[in-house]
Order: structure tokens, then C-alpha cells, then sequence
């Protein structure tokens, strides 16, 4: 048996080495899926805290307790110190494998008023201890207090540099606690004797950061020891924070962490966490990052199982004669199934040694992604070969086998005798014989209209982080394929037609090649099928990336408003009033705005502009009210030149009209539509603008007002993001005035500003940052179109849409490759004996490559260019719905569909480079037949 089997393998060794090519690429596809699954949950995962980090400025993977302590029970924070210890050692034992990065305990009594010795009076301040604090400051001003020589009665502390600023206390001065008393009724006494500051932003010890500890001073253990032994009865406070390595969390043991984080708040009533919600959050967005890839995945299995029942056919149709010879000598079906089984088995092993390691790279391939046929190898770190693969690898030989195996058991139903009267053959396909495409392309049509029914529901379960209905994706497959079906039924009858045209006027080799292609409808339909697919799909991946991609780029781009956002730290400058009332009021110190010039000068940028930014401006019309509207300031002709918006968000009509309207009214103001309908005004209309002081607790206080003439009513406007969502997810808008620049100083007195720049050609931020560095520039903030844009490409969800499309596309190319080889090569063999009866009839070689080209012109090229309507009417029904969940959020730009003709050039030349391969290799093999034995077999 084994020999037999081995034998069989070298017979056909080329059609053998297709069917390892696809059983491997099976094993490839069906074992990447765990490591892209896992690679791109970590990516998820890490996204989400690094998320966490910049819109909270705090470490996102923080355990946590509150306690009390007594003093009157203790004497020392040795037992507090002690206790949490052992809170840290049994979180670490059930989160094992997370490494601690760093600790911080704050012991605090109670605040007590205290009276400073330079006339403060009434500050409520909590005396602290942090342990290992002098590690993390540093000293502006002063010693610490172990350094400190000494004054008798007084307690030497050290204070921040906010606590210095909020109290107005300064090095040297003595703090008087009056109602803190021991049993001889002595006051307690600090004095300050120095100032600190964290010594670095990116400490992990500082979670709770120096300026948000606001009145608290520090003293150290001796001395919190020697206060909580005599001074009784006073209440220690602590709060600890443990910070974990977020990077140790990973798809694998998330579950576990939340259990266990669940299990310590049972256990323990002081605990809290910070992170158990974007765990929570992340579990809810695994589900749909799980459905999308299995969805995105099917249509390379099938492509694939596919490929190997048509090479998997091929084999068993030229065995087919030897099949039935065995059957004939006693041989069972199932004798016969077992050998071929055996055949397979011997393949899918060796399938499985191939394709998990080429399966690794495919991975690493469709992770580097950053579009359709796209790649930058960026960071793919996280994606890394796993234990499941194997298992996976080895349940897809299984399923390849069984699919190598279905031809067999259908060809073992045929006797000789069937075989030799040929009443075997069938004469059309199943799908084409029952009308199974117009079926398939039915349902297709149906759920799509019901999708589109139901497109509101669908924005929100996406923006709820509900599971995601898969049949969205598969209903687009579906339509792909039933539509590639009903194009090719439709190339067959175009073809009869074309040949009942000319039937009476062909010359022999055209007469011949349609009699070839008629007579061969059912073998050609497969590859036909193949090349349908592979470029409509293709088409269809490319749309659809571009389509997610750009737009989501355009929001972007739209929102941040130009190349880079910068925010400089300004000085705020407070001040005392006591007419009318005691009150305070501020001004700012601008920082110097000349030296943006230099930027211009030297290359760096195109242009700069100042944008005033306030989004707590009330706007009002007679009555009617609408508070909280954000107020850009602007210099008309240097915010045009900066940023930009296309003339299709702007109705159509270029943007710079709505910037000379302004800019010819000297109180002209742009408002967006919403703000026009909320306050029933029109453009020649006045409107007037309150803006309120930003000092805590004076949120009511009026800055000032303007009135500004209403010159222009948009729908869009640079940086203006019209809606957005609550934190119960509820659909909120915003509403916009634009005036001019020197009217918002001149009416609310100068504020900070942002500065918008546009980078010259070739300049990057890594420009800017040399440039500011110079002139020692500290940023509040900063954003970056680039950065935001290429986080928006590595993000998850993005990264598995570009991959897998990527993926698909190219194993369906090389799958369609080298099916068509296949088919043309057994095609021109089978017919090599024809071949010498045309030429025995005198038909030329020349003639010969004529009913070929012919055949191709009928056969592929018509498939290919069946595949690209496909693509094309496929992208405008099913891409829009798509973008539904993609980009769920409501937002003033719309979903565009793109059409690159880059694309589309782009896969015409892969498509034809692989035709064009496989036409010379099939001529190649025209030249090389044995014509003249095939002559001799043709006289005979």
C-alpha cells in the first residue's frame, strides 16, 4: 500500500506539489489566526492603557486601600507599614507573573487650622508622611527635613511647590496647629524648612503627583511616630497605591486578573483598583475584535478549500480510469478511500511543517499593514508565535483531508462501464443547473436591504461595544459570490450567443476554440469562478480599506485642524480687588509669538496661526440662550493659510468665501448652522458673546462681552466637531462662533492661545521640537496630525481590517495562479492529440496560439473583467454599512466612498503580470509539444 501510495505522489508530482501548496496554505491561514488574535488583543489592550495615560495623565494599573489607624492604639506607622505589606504580598501571589513597578503610601492626620508666623491664618493643612518621599523630590528651595539643624519645640517639614503657592508660604516660616494639643496643652509647631518638587515628570513612584496633594506638609517617620504618640486620639488616614506593569497583562490572563480583582474587593472593603473598567471594556470589544477576524478569515478558508478540491478533482480525474479498474478487481470504496486517505495524510503532515511557519509570517505580513498592499513592519512585537497554532495547524490538515478526499468518494460511485460510456460526465454544474447563484444572490440582496433598515440600531450596538452581527461581513461574501456566479452564467450565454452569431462564418481555429469552450463550460467555470472572485474580492478589500482609512483620516484631519496643535504654559497673574468686594482677578504673561516667525524663515513651516480656544462662551439673540458654545479667535488671513477644509465638506463651496466675509466686517463673526437654528438667526443678524472667569469657584463671574454681526453660516469649520458623547453615551452637539482675533482680546483682555502651524514639505514635529527646545519652549499640550494618525493605522480593529484583506488577497492570487497553470496546462495536454489532428488537417502553429488567445480573450479575460463589476457594484452597497462599523460615531463629515484609480491600476497589475506569467509559461509548453508524434497519432 505504501509503495502504491508513493508511487502515485511521483506520477503526479507537479499536480501533488499544488495540492502541499494549498493544504500549506490552509495550515498557514487556520493556525495565524490564534497569533493575530492574540498579537492584536494585546495591541487592544495596550492601546487602552496607553489611552487611559494620556487622557488622565495618570498610570492606568494601580492597586489600591484606604485606611484608618487610631493614635491612641498605636504608636508608630511600623504597624500601618506592616499591614499593607502584607496587602502587597497577596496581591502578588494571585497576580503572579505582573510585576510591581512602584509603591506609594501617604499617612496624613486629620487637617487642622493652622496660623503661619508671617500673618497666613485659617489654612486647613493635613501633617503627612510618605515613605521613601526624599528619594523622589527635589529640593528648590531649602533642606529636608533630616538635613534641617533644628528649633526648639518645632517639628521640621517640607512642603511642595503648589502648597507654597496656594498658601503663599514660604522657606523658614513656622506653621501653628492652635486646636492640636497634647496633655500639657502644647500647641503642635512645623516649620517649613524647605521646598520641593517631583525630580522627574516620568517617576512611576509619584501616581498621586506633589501639586495634588494641595495641603499637605511632610515630616518625617521619627517625628509622624513621635506625633502619634503624644498627641492621642487623633485619626491617621492612609493611602496606598501599588502600580503594576500593564504590559505583563495580556489576552491570555486577563480574565484571571479581573477575577482576582473582584475576589479582593469581596475579601477586603478598603480596596479599589483603577483599571477593572478598561479590562471590562476591553472583554466587551474582544468579542467583536474575535468576530471580525473569524469573518474576515472565511473568505481565505474558503478560497483555499477551494483550491484544494479543484487540484484534489484534477488528480482524480486523470485516476479516474484506475479508480475503476480497482474497483473492477475487488477493490472496496473503501479500500480505495483508505489509500487515497493515506496519500492525504502523508500530505497533510507535511502541509503542517510547512504551514505554521509560514503561517508565523503571514502573520507578521498582515500585521505590518498600514493599507491594502501596504506595509511599514512597524510594531509587530506583539505578535508572537503561540502553542494553539499547532493545534490549529493540525485541525486544518484534517479538514484538507477531508476535502483531497471528497473527489475520491464521489469518482469511487463510477463503474468502468459508466466511465467508458461516459455517463458519468455531468453536463452542467450543480449551482448552474438549480439556479443556485440567483438563489444566493437573492438572500444576499434581502439581508442587505434589511441591514440597511436597521442602520441606526447598527451605529448603536457598535458605539455600545455590543457584539458585533457578523452576518454583515459574510452577507458581502455571500453577495460577491452569488453576483460572480450570475456574471459568469451570464459570460456563458454571451458566448453561445457570439458563437451562434458566427457559427456559419468562423474560420476552423476560431470555429474550433468556441466549440473547445462550449463543449467545456463545467471545467472552465471553476477557474473562471477563481478569477471572479480573486479580482473582485481584491477590488472590493481595496475599496473598502481605502474607504475605512481615508476617512477616518479625513475626521482626523478635520478635527485636529492643522499639521501640528501646540499650547504653550503661560503665566497666570492673580490679583486682589476689595472694591466693590473683596474678589480676584487675573491677567497672563504671553510668551514671545515672534520667534514662530524663525520657524517660516528657516523652512520649518508654511505659516503659523494664533487660535484662541475657549468652549465655555455664551452666545445670545434676544432671549434665547446657548451656553457653553465654543469661540474660536482667529487672524483670518493666517488661519486660511494654515489649515484648510475641502470644498465638499463645505457645501460645495470653497471656504476662503467665508473667511473674506469676516474678514470684511470689522465685528463679523462665522457661526455653524445649529447655533443659526438654536437661536432663529440669519446672516446680517447680531449676536452677542459672554465669556466667565476660569478661576475655581468664580465660574459665574462675567469676563466680558462683545456683539458681533452674523457674516457667514456653515455646517463645517476646521477643529469645530459638531457632535459628540456623553459618559451615558447619550448624542450631545457643540456649537461654534468664529471672530476676529483682535476683538476677542480687545473685548475679554488676552488669554492663552493655541498655535496652529503647517509643516513645509519634508518637515516633520521632530523640526518643531529641535526649534522650541531652542528657545526653551515648555507645552501645556500638544497635538500631532501625523501621530494621531498613524496611532488611528496601528489600532486594532484598523490593523486586522488591512491585514486580513491584505492577506486574503495575496493567497488568493497565488492560489488563482496557480490554479489557472493547472487548468491550462491539463487543458493543452488532454488536447495534445487534437492539437496534432488540427495540424494534420493543416492548420498552422500560428493558427493554433489564434484559438488559444481566442479561448483566453472568452475565458479570462471576460472573468476578469466580470470580477471587477463585481468588485465595484459589491463596494457601493456594501462599503457605506461597513463604515457604520468602523466609524459609528455621528460626526459632520460623512461616510465618502473612495475609488482610487491607484487601486484599481494597482490590481490590474498584479492580475495581469499574473496572467502574462502564466500565458508564457503555457507558451513555452505549446513550443514544446510533440506535435509530430501527435501527427502520427492523428494520421492513425
Amino acid at each position: 500500500m505504501f509503495n502504491m501510495i508513493t508511487n502515485k505522489i511521483k506520477n503526479k508530482l507537479w499536480l501533488t506539489i499544488c495540492l502541499v501548496l494549498g493544504m500549506s496554505f490552509l495550515v498557514a491561514a487556520f493556525s495565524c489566526q490564534p497569533m493575530f488574535k492574540s498579537g492584536s488583543l494585546d495591541m487592544l489592550l495596550i492601546t487602552s492603557f496607553e489611552n487611559y495615560i494620556e487622557e488622565n495623565n495618570q498610570y492606568p494599573v494601580t492597586l489600591g486601600r484606604n485606611g484608618v489607624y487610631n493614635s491612641k492604639d498605636y504608636d508608630s506607622i511600623d504597624v500601618g507599614e506592616s499591614s499593607i505589606d502584607n496587602y502587597i504580598s497577596v496581591w502578588s501571589e494571585y497576580l503572579s507573573g505582573i510585576d510591581i513597578l512602584a509603591n506609594q503610601t501617604v499617612y496624613e492626620f486629620e487637617e487642622e487650622s493652622s496660623q503661619g508666623s508671617y500673618g497666613s491664618k485659617g489654612n486647613y493643612l493635613n501633617i503627612s508622611y510618605i515613605p521613601d518621599l526624599l528619594e523622589h523630590v527635589e529640593l528648590v528651595k531649602g533642606v529636608d527635613y533630616y538635613e534641617y539643624a533644628g528649633k526648639e519645640g518645632y517639628y521640621p517639614c517640607i512642603i511642595s511647590e503648589g502648597v507654597m503657592d496656594e498658601y503663599e508660604l514660604i522657606a523658614e516660616e513656622t506653621l501653628e496647629f492652635i486646636n492640636w494639643t497634647d496633655g500639657k496643652g502644647n500647641t503642635v509647631k512645623l516649620v517649613i524648612c524647605g521646598i520641593f518638587k517631583e525630580s522627574s515628570s516620568s517617576d512611576l513612584f509619584w501616581y498621586v503627583e506633589p501639586n495634588e496633594l494641595e495641603e499637605h506638609v511632610f515630616v518625617s517617620k521619627e517625628n509622624f511616630d513621635v506625633l502619634m504618640a503624644q498627641y492621642d486620639d487623633r485619626k491617621v488616614n492612609y493611602r496606598h497605591y501599588t502600580m503594576l506593569d500593564y504590559l505583563d497583562i495580556k489576552s491570555d490572563n486577563v480574565d484571571d486578573v479581573v477575577y482576582y480583582l473582584d475576589e479582593f474587593a469581596k475579601a477586603d472593603g478598603n480596596f479599589f483598583e483603577t483599571f477593572k473598567g478598561i479590562l471590562e471594556e476591553y472583554m466587551s470589544e474582544r468579542k467583536t475584535v474575535n468576530v471580525i477576524l473569524w469573518v474576515l478569515e472565511l473568505p481565505i478558508l474558503g478560497m483555499v478549500l477551494a483550491f484544494i478540491y479543484m487540484v484534489s478533482k484534477q488528480i482524480v480525474e486523470t485516476e479516474k480510469n484506475e479508480i475503476a479498474m480497482l474497483k473492477s478487481r475487488g477493490f472496496s470504496r473503501t479500500h480505495v478511500v483508505a489509500m487515497y486517505g493515506g496519500q492525504a495524510g502523508i500530505l497533510a503532515i507535511l502541509s503542517v511543517l510547512v504551514g505554521v511557519p509560514l503561517g508565523y509570517l503571514l502573520c507578521k505580513v498582515a500585521a505590518g499593514t498600514t493599507d491594502f498592499l501596504t506595509f511599514s513592519f512597524g510594531n509587530t512585537g506583539v505578535y508572537d508565535f503561540t502553542a494553539s497554532m499547532i493545534l490549529y495547524g493540525i485541525l486544518a490538515g484534517i479538514i484538507g483531508i477531508v476535502f483531497i478526499l471528497v473527489p475520491v468518494v464521489l469518482s469511487t460511485k463510477v463503474s468502468i462501464v459508466e466511465r467508458k460510456s461516459g455517463n458519468s460526465e455531468s453536463k452542467k454544474p450543480f449551482w448552474e443547473k438549480y439556479f443556485f447563484d440567483f438563489i444566493l444572490l437573492g438572500v444576499a440582496i434581502y439581508l442587505l436591504y434589511n441591514f440597511n433598515q436597521d442602520k441606526e440600531n447598527i451605529r448603536s450596538n457598535a458605539l455600545a461595544g455590543s457584539k458585533m452581527d457578523p452576518m454583515i461581513f459574510l452577507n458581502s461574501v455571500i453577495f460577491i459570490i452569488a453576483l460572480g456566479l450570475v456574471t459568469l452564467r451570464i459570460i456563458h450565454i454571451l458566448v453561445k450567443l457570439v458563437y451562434r452569431i458566427g457559427k456559419k462564418r468562423w474560420k476552423p481555429a476560431m470555429y474550433a476554440s468556441f466549440l473547445q469552450i462550449t463543449r467545456t463550460t463545467a471545467k472552465q467555470g471553476f477557474i473562471s469562478v477563481f478569477l471572479i472572485l480573486t479580482v473582485s474580492l481584491g477590488l472590493f478589500n481595496a475599496n473598502t480599506a481605502r474607504t475605512i482609512n481615508r476617512n477616518n483620516e479625513e475626521r482626523i484631519e478635520y478635527e485636529v485642524g492643522a499639521d501640528i496643535v501646540l499650547h504653550e504654559q503661560w503665566t497666570r497673574n492673580l490679583f486682589y480687588l476689595e472694591i466693590p468686594e473683596r474678589h480676584i482677578v487675573y491677567t497672563y504673561d504671553e510668551p514671545d509669538y515672534n520667534k514662530y516667525e524663525e520657524l517660516e524663515k528657516e523652512g520649518i513651516c508654511d505659516s503659523v496661526a494664533r487660535v484662541i480656544y475657549d468652549n465655555n462662551t455664551l452666545v445670545t439673540k434676544g432671549g434665547t440662550k446657548v451656553e457653553n458654545c465654543m469661540l474660536m479667535g482667529i487672524n483670518t488671513k493666517e488661519f486660511g493659510e494654515t489649515t484648510d477644509l475641502k470644498d465638499e465638506i463645505s457645501g460645495g463651496k470653497h471656504w476662503y468665501n467665508y473667511l473674506n466675509a469676516m474678514a470684511t466686517e470689522s465685528n463679523g463673526v462665522i457661526i455653524s448652522s445649529n447655533l443659526a437654528t438654536k437661536l432663529g438667526v440669519k446672516e446680517g443678524d447680531i449676536i452677542r458673546l459672554t465669556r466667565y472667569s476660569v478661576l475655581k469657584g468664580q465660574s459665574d463671574q462675567v469676563k466680558g462681552g462683545m456683539a458681533g454681526e452674523v457674516c457667514a453660516i456653515v455646517d463645517s469649520w476646521p477643529g469645530f466637531d459638531r457632535y459628540y458623547y456623553d459618559e451615558e453615551g447619550e448624542l450631545k452637539e457643540n456649537y461654534l462662533v468664529v471672530a476676529h482675533y483682535a476683538n476677542v482680546v480687545n473685548s475679554f483682555d488676552l488669554s492663552p492661545y493655541e498655535v496652529w502651524i503647517k509643516l513645509s514639505e519634508g518637515k516633520t514635529w521632530e523640526d518643531v521640537q529641535e526649534f522650541l527646545n531652542k528657545y526653551n519652549v515648555q507645552l501645556e499640550y500638544k497635538e500631532l496630525l501625523e501621530e494621531s494618525v498613524s496611532d488611528m493605522k496601528a489600532s486594532p480593529m484598523i490593523q486586522i481590517t488591512n491585514g486580513m484583506f491584505t492577506l486574503s488577497f495575496i493567497i488568493a492570487l497565488i492560489l488563482c495562479a496557480v490554479g489557472f497553470l493547472i487548468y491550462w496546462i491539463s487543458s493543452i495536454r488532454q488536447r495534445e492529440l487534437l492539437f496534432g489532428v488540427y495540424r494534420a488537417m493543416g492548420m498552422s502553429v500560428e493558427n493554433v496560439n489564434k484559438m488559444l488567445i481566442n479561448e483566453h480573450i472568452f475565458s479570462t479575460f471576460l472573468s476578469v473583467l466580470s470580477g471587477g463589476v463585481v468588485g465595484m457594484v459589491s463596494t457601493l452597497f456594501f462599503v457605506e454599512l461597513f463604515g457604520l462599523v468602523y466609524l459609528p460615531e455621528k460626526h459632520n463629515l460623512d461616510i465618502y466612498i473612495y475609488f482610487e484609480i491607484s487601486d484599481v491600476i494597482k490590481l490590474a497589475i498584479v492580475v495581469l503580470l499574473m496572467i502574462l506569467v502564466c500565458i508564457l509559461v503555457l507558451r513555452k509548453l505549446v513550443r514544446s509539444l510533440n506535435i509530430t508524434q501527435a501527427l502520427k497519432l492523428g494520421e492513425e
